[in-house]
């Protein structure tokens, strides 16, 4: 089966609106095993709806649109595809009880127009909205298969899940299994290198996936059962990590800062952090993962040299003979926050951010992060490619950080 996703909105044109919805459904769908060659964005216009609907359903057996489907005068998407398919838009009863319970319940009146939401082409199934008040419809149509659903995104993903993805079941031939690995220190070229055989494989396929300064390799598997994908894709896991396995650090839906959390809890570990160029951006991260407050117990932004001198109490000798941005300083940072919030692990980074104050000897990107417990010290040398702007090498030091921090935990 070929499928097509068409969303409406004329925002999604704009640009005003970032179209998640597409790499929502086409990912649902691959799961499936659903081909979809098409996606395309339109406004919220009759005739241009119409046109797009036409071309979809000359190359598609599925047709999924969404957008559209709100209150207002320009919620005409449910109107142009039953204009389209010359069909009667019909009153649903049971629709319209439901979108008065949803108001009631937030103890408002119903619009005049929110009935115009009740209404779907005749020969229609309805699919509910848990969340919302524009329900959405499945429909068997002129040989063709029809979903249509709105366009807020958290509502579309609870219809997917409770009503699409069994109603789509039905077609699916094969199921596709995917798997992410995470590798870091190691360039795209390297690790592409390594695996370059492996990427001429058919099933299951395996890319390198470039994302924030680190590399993921997707391995997709098709296969008549899951089962039978996991074990395509697990043969292949196996031979990548037998390749450059010391570089990965995590699978799938993982962050650096939620596999370092999970290494701190399982050795019941505490770190502090003292930070300089990355100005809180490390403390933000290992704070995301809930629980953290068990393993972080205090954090500092020692951003000038006065603030590293008299809080964190750096040697000022140490700054005016090697400068704020010296793995001298990092050493000491990692060592004195450790000590100052009693923690077993102490971090300390200090770079150069840009696009400002370099020198020759220290160019922009330029970062040491220490490490310290209490039998030892270390300090790692990055050099960060400043031409991505100072938020990307802010971030990728942090990145750097969390990873050396997991290497120093293990």
């Amino acid at each position: 089966m070929k499928a097509e996703v068409l969303c409406v909105g004329t925002e999604l044109i704009l640009g005003d609106t970032i179209n998640t919805n597409a790499a929502y459904i086409c990912r649902k769908l691959a799961k499936l095993g659903i081909n979809c060659f098409f996606h395309t964005a339109v406004g919220d216009n009759p005739q241009r709806i119409a046109h797009s609907i036409d071309l979809a359903i000359k190359r598609a057996d599925l047709l999924i649109v969404t957008g559209g489907l709100g209150p207002t005068d320009d919620d005409i998407t449910m109107q142009a595809i039953a204009e389209f398919f010359k069909a009667e838009l019909v009153f649903n009863e049971q629709a319209y009880e439901k979108i008065k319970n949803f108001f009631a319940s937030r103890n408002r009146e119903v619009p005049q127009k929110a009935r115009k939401q009740a209404f779907f082409p005749e020969g229609s199934e309805v699919i509910t909205n848990p969340t919302g008040t524009a329900p959405g419809i499945a429909w068997d149509v002129q040989g063709k298969h029809i979903i249509v659903l709105p366009g807020v995104p958290d509502e579309l993903y609870i219809m997917w899940e409770t009503f699409v993805e069994n109603y789509l079941g039905k077609f699916s031939e094969y199921f596709i299994e995917k798997k992410f690995l995470k590798f870091f220190g190691i360039p795209e070229g390297s690790l592409g290198e390594k695996i370059k055989d492996l990427m001429a494989c058919e099933n299951p396929t395996v890319a390198p996936l470039v994302s924030e300064g680190q590399t993921n390799i997707r391995i997709a598997a098709k296969a008549k059962t899951k089962h039978e994908a996991g074990i395509l894709i697990d043969k292949m896991q196996n031979e990548i990590l037998s390749r450059a396995g010391e570089y990965l650090w995590g699978y799938d839906e993982d962050t650096l800062e939620k596999v370092v959390g999970s290494l701190l809890v399982s050795k019941g570990l505490t770190v502090s952090a003292a930070e300089s160029c990355t100005g809180g951006l490390i403390s933000s991260r290992l704070t995301d993962t809930p629980g953290s407050s068990g393993y972080i117990k205090m954090n500092i932004v020692a951003y000038s040299n006065e603030a590293k001198i008299n809080t964190l109490g750096i040697n000022a000798g140490l700054i005016k003979t090697y400068g704020a941005v010296s793995k001298q300083v990092a050493a000491q940072m990692a060592q004195n926050v450790r000590e100052l919030a009693g923690t077993d692990i102490g971090l300390g980074i200090t770079g150069i951010a840009g696009p400002t104050g370099a020198t020759p000897q220290k160019p922009v990107g330029l970062v040491y992060i220490g490490l310290s417990d209490r039998s030892r010290t270390e300090v790692h040398k990055v050099n960060i490619n400043p031409g991505f702007g100072r938020k990307t090498v802010k971030h990728r030091a942090s990145s750097y950080a969390l990873n050396y921090l997991r290497l120093f935990i293990k």
